[in-house]
């Protein structure tokens, strides 16, 4: 039996799809620009697509020759570039969880802000542990229960982001006011625990929680989606999470990106403000509880 073979890891990979990008905004062909650094196209292709770890020194000869100073860039990248890949709380998971799922893990480990809009559900970071048992253990859920028991686990490991020392990720959360009408006929007081869980949150300084009323336009409903914004430190690129259960797909195109971000913004002008948010949620838990 063959065995898969695993791609180079997400950060690497993402350094040569960063320095590909820096060397295009130069104009410079790939052989052309291995020649002003001195090495073959060989190694050059291979470092773009994340396959040969890369050195701060050759990095800094790469930017060099795209017309570049930038230490920071030169620090973060070679960093990442060199970054065990079984680093992480979720290095348990590789090869258990799926590629997608990782990816998104990783970044969202890495990210300083997030913005994540859902039409349907309480979002993962969110969720309080009876919910995300419940959205996994349902009987329309297609997964075998020791699945269902490692996705469970992992959603609730990847909320360390907003309670990390020193730098919790700044979240900022557009909730389907939907979603908080939930039932769970098997475990009622699930949704008790999981609004009182919101409520809490709404008091954290990095969270900001947004209900959005069922009584909005129907063309804000029809273009909800499901997305995770993420931004980084400087160099990385903001990048977006068209969400599912299984870790969605990621999209760095800036275009797309801008146009998503616009939608998230517009969206977020429509749901009531914070405070109202946090009234409301407090509302549904006391008139149902």
């Amino acid at each position: 039996m063959t065995q898969k073979k695993l791609p180079p890891p997400l950060m690497r990979r993402l350094v040569g799809s960063l320095l590909r990008d820096y060397r295009e905004r130069a104009g410079l062909e790939p052989g052309v620009a291995a020649k002003r650094i001195g090495w073959d196209s060989t190694r050059q292709g291979r470092i773009e697509r994340g396959t040969y770890r890369v050195s701060a020194e050759d990095i800094r000869k790469m930017l060099k020759a795209y017309g570049i100073e930038d230490e920071e860039a030169v620090h973060e990248m070679s960093a990442a570039s060199n970054e065990p890949p079984r680093s992480g709380w979720w290095a348990s998971y590789m090869g258990r969880i799926s590629d997608a799922l990782l990816d998104f893990i990783v970044l969202e480990s890495r990210s300083t802000k997030i913005q994540v809009q859902h039409p349907a559900i309480i979002p993962g970071l969110l969720q309080a542990p009876g919910y995300v048992r419940e959205i996994f253990n349902n009987p329309l859920h297609p997964d075998n229960r020791e699945l269902s028991g490692m996705l469970s686990a992992v959603r609730m490991a990847r909320q360390e982001v907003l309670y990390r020392p020193g730098a919790p990720v700044q979240l900022h959360a557009l909730i389907s006011e939907a979603a908080l009408l939930h039932r769970f006929p098997n475990n009622p007081t699930v949704m008790k625990d999981q609004l009182r869980k919101l409520a809490e949150d709404t008091q954290r300084p990095n969270i900001t929680i947004q209900i959005v009323p069922s009584d909005v336009p129907a063309y804000t409903a029809a273009n909800n989606q499901a997305m995770t914004i993420m931004s980084f430190r400087h160099p990385w690129p903001t990048t977006v999470s068209i969400d599912d259960s299984l870790g969605g797909s990621l999209l760095d195109d800036s275009i797309r990106v801008n146009a998503l971000s616009v939608m998230f913004d517009a969206i977020a002008d429509l749901a009531l403000p914070a405070d109202q948010s946090r009234d409301l949620i407090n509302s549904h838990l006391e008139e149902r509880f």
